[in-house]
């Protein structure tokens, strides 16, 4: 059993509003929907002032996923990323198979909680409200831009319940006049939650900026990006079961609509955007910003290198999988697999494209002025029984670590303040180029997004007069690549249905990297680490038995 790091979880909540926050929206866990807002400061107080009401607005932002500060990452629910620790969710109820309605696996900082997403919800409701009440208190320009940025807000959360549950109950009010069965709502269809969530992103973009926001605030590109993906995802063969190529082209002209903006860019170089040097580059479209000491980030700690310089530092979690390695093309813009690349298996890390360099720390490479081993004998050698937080992959992640950042540092005084970013560029492109591939096959404007993120790794140009097959072969592995560890990967295999089946990523078993030196001669053998159980009605959340329990309106995916 791995060490006891993961008893220790930080849970520290990032508190902005102060008894403000307590005022409107402290729920009772028991039926949270019936409990009217309580608290030491009155609605006026709150609604009294746009200052006020700001701390009111911070609250509800600061309610977005914490991705930073927690370590059970949705790259290991896929198969990115293979952490041995087996009481994490990742190994014990996704890749065993054994979601069901009583253990529902909720990602990071419980990312898509049920009532959590709901409690966030009704927050934004209570806004709508309570600012239409107090009017008179704030300026037109406020009222237009606070209500945009908190519409964008309540799209966010039910584009979160939406991805995983599929159709959801639509609540568009706080429901504080309400009781017994007029507080109960059934699941609206996917094409209805879609539709509310679009209408939404609609009205925030309307009334927001086009600008790159450097202080974390929702923007015109923010909104739209939003929309593109809740479309991708309703375009998917998960939820169009019929392969309507409408779907598709919706979804392709609003992710052109953000491309039309003219207001991102990628950033010149794939691997520094993450740090905080970079903050709200001209790549991020949208992001969480961190403060430290009180509020700053702990990725360096959760998720660097184990051992530096014989010292443990690091919990390790990020441990890429020997599939994700393996989908790395060589530096001419080869896959490994055609015997014109250049590959060698005996010499697999030389002359891989520049984002595996930007991303994954293998055998031999440097960190923090050490060199990491992850061959047998080696400082970090690779842990294939799982007894420590070691790697069990034979590789550590490197992509949004800061190397300036001790490993006990982060751990300790949260000292990070480079932002997650929820949407950059480079996604709108990849989106752009998938659903316009779907839509009418790869004709020049495909070739011309995903060309444009394969430059500038310095991967050439794609192969001309690709088949759409061959085209979304390559678009998916280049999302693989381009989004590693960035929470996108298990929403897309998911939606992609490609999770289960003859080469189902979570029905084939997952794979390190075992090195062994023989009188200065290297060996490398891949080796199952870990025999994956999964199911296809997995591919959809199960509601939670206690929200069915509650709320007998409400229908249980099939499956569970």
């Amino acid at each position: 059993m791995k060490s006891t790091k993961f008893i220790h979880k930080n849970k520290r909540a990032f508190i902005l509003l102060g008894l403000l926050l307590f005022t409107l929206n402290s729920c009772k866990k028991d039926d949270f929907l019936t409990v009217d807002p309580k608290g030491l400061v009155t609605n006026e107080i709150t609604f009294s002032t746009e200052s006020n009401a700001d701390l009111f607005v911070n609250d509800i932002y600061d309610q977005l996923p914490d991705v930073m500060n927690d370590y059970n990452l949705t790259d290991q629910y896929a198969d990115n990323s293979f952490c041995g620790a087996a009481q994490l969710t990742g190994q014990s109820l996704v890749r065993a198979g054994a979601i069901n309605p009583n253990n529902v696996p909720v990602g990071p900082n419980n990312e898509w909680d049920w009532e959590g997403n709901y409690t966030k919800i009704r927050k934004c409701n209570v806004f709508f409200q309570q600012v239409a009440q107090f009017k008179s208190n704030f300026s037109a320009d406020w009222i237009k831009k606070r209500t945009a940025e908190v519409t964008f807000l309540r799209a966010y959360f039910y584009t979160i319940l939406f991805t995983s549950y599929g159709g959801v109950p639509i609540i568009k009010d706080p429901l504080d006049s309400k009781s017994g069965q007029d507080i109960l709502y059934p699941r609206s269809s996917i094409d209805e939650t879609l539709a509310f969530i679009e209408a939404d992103c609609d009205a925030a973009a309307a009334g927001l900026p086009a600008t790159i926001d450097k202080t974390g605030r929702v923007t015109k590109g923010a909104a739209l990006a939003l929309k593109g993906w809740a479309e991708l995802f309703a375009a998917s063969p998960l939820a169009n079961t019929t392969n309507d190529a409408a779907k598709w082209a919706k979804a392709a002209a609003t992710n052109k609509q953000v491309m039309d903006l003219n207001v991102y860019s990628l950033f010149s170089d794939y691997g520094t955007q993450f740090l905080s040097a970079n903050n709200f580059n001209n790549e991020t479209i949208f992001a969480r910003q961190y403060a430290p000491p009180n509020k700053g980030g702990h990725a360096e700690g959760y998720n660097g290198p184990v051992k530096v310089k014989g010292v443990t530092q690091a919990w390790g979690n990020f441990a890429p999988t020997q599939s994700l390695v393996d989908d790395y093309a060589m530096d001419n813009g080869l896959p490994i697999t055609n015997p014109a690349s250049g590959y060698n298996p005996q010499d697999p890390y030389t002359h891989r494209e520049q984002r595996f360099y930007k991303t994954i720390i293998y055998d031999g490479s440097s960190w923090q002025g050490d060199i990491i081993t992850t061959r047998i004998g080696g400082n970090n050698e690779i842990d294939l029984g799982a007894t420590s937080d070691i790697t069990n992959t034979g590789y550590y992640g490197r992509k949004r670590l800061d190397e300036s950042i001790l490993g006990q540092q982060s751990l300790n005084t949260s000292p990070s303040s480079a932002n997650f970013i929820y949407f950059r560029y480079a996604e709108i492109l990849l989106s752009y180029a998938e659903a316009q591939n779907e839509a009418v096959g790869p004709d020049a404007s495909v070739y011309a997004a995903i060309n444009l993120v394969r430059s500038r790794s310095a991967l050439p140009a794609a192969t001309p007069g690709l088949t759409q097959a061959d085209m979304r072969t390559l678009i998916r592995r280049e999302r693989r690549i381009e989004l590693s560890f960035e929470d996108k990967r298990w929403f897309d295999i998911r939606r992609w249905k490609i999770t289960t089946g003859q080469n189902g990523v979570l029905t084939t078993p997952e794979y390190g990297m075992k090195i062994v030196n023989t009188g200065g001669v290297f060996s490398y053998t891949p080796v199952v680490i870990f025999n994956n159980t999964y199911f296809d009605y997995q591919n959809w959340m199960p509601i939670p038995q206690p929200e069915i329990d509650k709320n007998k309106k409400l229908v249980q995916n099939p499956g569970y």
